[in-house]
């Protein structure tokens, strides 16, 4: 008896499996040094199993990294529903941040960290899916500048040059929070703790918007 086709929510699934064990595979090793076969022996299926859903490993890293921003869009528009002021929204956007990045650390250095694809990868990799990618990445800048204009009293009285300036020192130094627990780079102040506390991202936003509107300030 013939075996049965799989549905699409079952090759859906499969093809989030994979995703998701690469994901982590990508971000230890790297995407160069990404092996498919070792990849599938970890998943229990084989190389040409895996080619069956995706084409090459360029399709592979660009599925992976479009798959880790929806799952981030998704994590935060649920949380950002509840907000009742701009400034609660901003908060709830940035700590769904930090809590993506510690649950799905290897989602996160590819969105954030990713690997510079050679001239001939990038011809291999689909385009529109490449596209799409790119949208994903000027989204979330867009709705971070976005955030801290609503949130932030003068934020949009700056210059635009000023606006994403103050926008990249509150994003970079989230993500300097995020590689600094990541890393375990200063292990006297971490006193080994493994994840953020609450209180930490808390205070770390607190002090963070502070400046950031002391500067609008200045600049006014």
């Amino acid at each position: 008896m013939p075996k049965k086709p799989f549905t699409q929510d079952e090759i859906n699934a499969q093809c989030e499996r994979i995703m998701d064990s690469a994901s982590r595979v990508m971000a230890d090793v790297g995407f160069h040094h990404l092996s498919m076969r070792k990849l599938a022996a970890q998943l229990g299926m084989t190389a040409s199993n895996i080619y069956n859903y995706f084409p090459n490993k360029e399709a592979l890293f660009l599925h992976t990294r479009r798959r880790g921003y929806d799952l981030m869009f998704r994590a935060i528009q649920q949380q950002m529903a509840e907000a009742k002021t701009p400034t609660q929204a901003l908060y709830a956007f940035t700590g769904q941040w930090i809590e993506f990045a510690q649950r799905y650390p290897g989602y996160y250095q590819l969105m954030f960290q990713p690997p510079q694809l050679s001239a001939t990868e990038s011809q291999l990799a689909d385009q529109q899916l490449q596209a799409q990618v790119q949208c994903q990445v000027d989204e979330w800048q867009r709705h971070i500048l976005s955030l801290l204009q609503d949130a932030i009293p003068g934020f949009t009285r700056q210059a635009q040059v000023q606006q994403k300036r103050l926008a990249l020192f509150f994003v970079s130094s989230v993500h300097g929070l995020v590689d600094t627990y990541r890393y375990q780079a200063f292990g006297d102040l971490l006193a080994g703790v493994e994840l953020i506390p609450h209180d930490v991202i808390f205070q770390h936003i607190s002090w963070l918007l502070t400046l950031v509107e002391s500067q609008t300030t200045a600049k006014a």
